[in-house]
């Protein structure tokens, strides 16, 4: 299967995460799927005049191919911001357009490339979009009809970064002809990685079962409620299958999840860092229950919640760990 990856507007970040992957490595999972990586603009030693011409045979098909991968936004045109790079910024458009025409399978790694993410937003000086979606909106620059010659819509594979095994375990399933159309969900994202919340495994839950929530950065208990953190609202497996060699996630680092991988990151996630609410009540409530249950619960679980989580909640060690390191402290 020969591989193709364009960059277009983007900070590299599924680059950047792509080189992360591990048991096994990026060049040895190429290896084991007989993946050929026919050009990337970081990887490759085509550049310039010489890369042009490579791009163009495949655009014309003189040269077939079978997955194009495009990372970061895509220019459009339109209610009068300015194009991105000017000139240029069309023909990568019109580039775009013709390599998908022309791949077998297309995929869009990262939520700039999927839905248009931060260069999308309303205060962005620059007009973009994703490749068959505009933020929740079907269209992008390929239109909502959009089908490749395998006759499969995008493949959006999104997140600020994307995690590696989402970008890699796609890949694979496309190089082995085994992603339908009926594996994707309503946003074209892999329901093999999207169909859970990030909220679940996160190691917090106990603590947001029972609305013991923290109250400021560096306390053990739940985010959602006071600090911004939108895992309910994430659709991701981020809290079980990890990053940084399989040991951390935001909520681990002591970080909200800000739902990266949404069409509406990111403006339909502020403010990232507190948690509106109407009166008690969080304005992002769980996708996972029915909105009446969560307020009606709410309040009975505050009342029922155990003095050791109500304690460990707004300490930034586990009560117990604090009582041994101020014996020691005496000592």
């Amino acid at each position: 299967m020969k591989l193709l990856w364009l960059q277009a507007v983007c900070c590299g970040g599924e680059t950047t995460s792509l080189l992360n992957s591990e048991q096994p490595d990026l060049l040895t999972i190429f290896e084991m799927l007989g993946v050929e990586l026919v050009w990337h603009p970081a990887f490759s030693p085509l550049q310039g005049e010489e890369a042009e011409k490579l791009l163009a045979r495949h655009e014309s098909g003189e040269e077939p191919f079978d997955i194009l991968v495009v990372e970061g936004a895509v220019p459009a045109a339109g209610d009068g911001k300015e194009e991105p790079q000017g000139r240029p910024g069309r023909r990568l458009a019109e580039r775009v357009r013709k390599l998908s025409a022309a791949a077998r399978y297309v995929m869009a790694a990262g939520t700039c490339a999927c839905f248009g993410g931060v260069l999308s937003s309303d205060t962005s000086p620059i007009r973009v979009t994703g490749l068959q979606f505009h933020r929740t909106s079907p269209g992008g620059l390929l239109g909502g009809g959009f089908r490749s010659r395998s006759g499969m819509p995008v493949v959006n594979v999104p997140g600020c970064p994307a995690h590696p095994d989402w970008l890699t375990g796609t890949l694979a399933e496309l190089s082995r002809d085994r992603l339908e159309e009926g594996d994707l969900d309503h946003y074209a994202r892999p329901k093999m990685f999207y169909s859970k919340l990030a909220h679940h495994g996160c190691p917090r839950n106990e603590y947001y079962e029972f609305k013991a929530s923290a109250e400021e950065y560096s306390q053990q208990g739940c985010l959602f409620e006071n600090l911004g953190c939108k895992g309910t609202q994430c659709d991701s497996d981020c809290n079980e299958r990890l990053w940084l060699a399989r040991t951390g996630s935001c909520p681990r680092g002591g970080f909200p999840c800000l739902s990266c991988t949404s069409p509406k990151f990111p403006e339909g996630f502020t403010p990232f860092f507190e948690t509106e609410k109407i009166g008690d009540i969080p304005t992002t409530l769980p996708l996972d229950v029915p909105k009446a249950w969560y307020v009606g619960i709410s309040g009975l679980a505050k009342l029922a919640c155990p003095e050791r989580l109500s304690a460990n909640a707004r300490s930034p060690l586990p009560v117990d760990e604090k009582d041994e390191k101020r014996k020691k402290d005496r000592i």
